[in-house]
């Protein structure tokens, strides 16, 4: 059974009336099967809350002291490892275990709390740690294993929104179709199973109780990381990491971009998806390469980057299913965007664009249209958004297209005519 990621659940299952106080007690951590056991006798075991996760961790890494006790000058590092274990059991009790025989020096704690993460991965003594979360990836289903590893391309604690993943996945080709089901509805399926088998952590519910944001653990998320290097699936960049970035994947995401990438990378030819994450304000002026290099690209997430002008060539990215410059400065789309047949989802949100080609209703699969801009973000008058003017036959109700996203402007979405 899988012990230590977040959340697990224990079942009482049977007493044997001898006066011995027998009990069988089974553990899981899939919610499914907690759920075939009898009312009241399931009992769902949370993570340590902070007081109790530091207990245990003193005792595990100064077994030999009076009460227990840190010294004040480790607290520091303490604290910061502790909080690194996120409340998971086996996580404290295994890196307690492996600083207790240390020396207990600042600088030796602060060097394992900068390598944590490393020592998760190659440390004999936490084999352990690293055969249960990978025990757990092989069990899952060969469905969810792409969904779980794209996620952890971001960023540490980087909080996934549901309707976003979603449409990252669907674009991303992970996602089958199920019967009747939308692709966007199964998709909502396969996250609820990574949850269920605590896969990901869910953060928040909407006023609706729905899904609506969730997290990849710490201590999940760099071994899911080091399973995408050993596979090839994909790397993420940190710009304040320095140094050349190398490829070795399909996918790459860059994450808190502070300035323009102008070098060409390694295996450009082979990119398959291109993320840019925060609030940036650099340009890309490698886009007119990735365009004529990267020609079977199929995600190309730009939002927030201060690129003015689109290349003709992106009209040739044949197999582009995801194009998002929300937030950018783009004015204009070039014409050739009409070429992108499968393309599902436009995100124009917030960008300076005012007006579509009228070439884009030749996009038969678009499932999802964002286009609006915020003028005045506080909403003190009616006039305080403005949308995109949109060529006829851009309405899509004889077509039996079940997402695409044409709503009111009191929403995400304004279009006018």
């Amino acid at each position: 059974m899988m012990f230590g990621i977040r959340k697990h659940f224990m079942i009482c299952q049977g007493c044997i009336h001898n006066g011995k106080g027998s009990r069988v007690m089974l553990i899981t951590r899939e919610a499914r099967v907690a759920a075939l056991a009898s009312p009241g006798r399931i009992l769902t075991l949370e993570a340590l809350p902070e007081d109790k996760a530091w207990d245990l961790f003193c005792k595990k890494a100064f077994p030999r002291d009076t009460n227990h006790e840190c010294p004040t000058e480790l607290k520091p590092s303490s604290k910061e490892i502790v909080s690194k274990c996120k409340g998971l059991p086996l996580a404290i009790v295994s890196v307690g275990s492996l600083l207790s025989p240390r020396e207990k020096t600042v600088e030796e704690w602060r060097r394992i709390n900068d390598q944590l993460s490393w020592e998760i991965i190659n440390n004999s003594r936490l084999d352990h740690i690293r055969n249960v979360l990978h025990l757990s990836f092989i069990y899952l289903p060969t469905y969810l294993k792409s969904c779980f590893l794209y996620c952890s391309l971001f960023p540490e604690d980087h909080h996934f929104k549901r309707k976003q993943l979603v449409r990252l996945w669907t674009a991303e080709g992970f996602i089958e179709e199920r019967g009747e089901s939308t692709l966007e509805e199964v998709a909502e399926g396969y996250l609820k199973e990574l949850v269920d088998r605590n896969m990901l952590q869910l953060v928040e519910r909407n006023s609706f109780g729905r899904m609506k944001k969730f997290r990849m653990h710490d201590l999940v998320r760099e071994l899911a990381v080091d399973l995408c290097k050993k596979n090839c699936f994909g790397v993420s960049y940190e710009d304040q990491c320095g140094g050349s970035l190398e490829m070795d994947g399909r996918r790459l995401v860059l994450h808190k971009l502070k300035k323009d990438i102008q070098q060409p990378f390694s295996n450009m030819h082979q990119l398959r998806t291109v993320i840019t994450l925060g609030d940036s304000k650099s340009s890309f002026t490698l886009l007119p390469l990735l365009c004529t290099e990267s020609r079977y690209m199929t995600v190309l997430e730009l939002s927030g980057l201060t690129i003015e002008e689109i290349p003709d060539a992106i009209g040739d990215l044949f197999n582009l299913r995801h194009l998002g410059l929300r937030k950018s400065k783009v004015k204009k789309l070039p014409k050739s965007v009409q070429k992108l047949s499968n393309l599902l989802t436009l995100d124009l949100d917030g960008s300076d664009i005012h007006e579509l080609p009228s070439g884009i209703v030749k996009l038969k699969k678009l499932r999802h249209l964002f286009a609006q801009k915020t003028i005045d973000t506080y909403w003190r008058e009616l006039a305080s958004c403005s949308g995109v003017h949109i060529p006829n036959g851009l309405f899509f109700e004889k077509r039996g297209f079940p997402g695409l996203c044409i709503r009111k402007m009191h929403t995400t979405i304004l279009l006018t005519k």
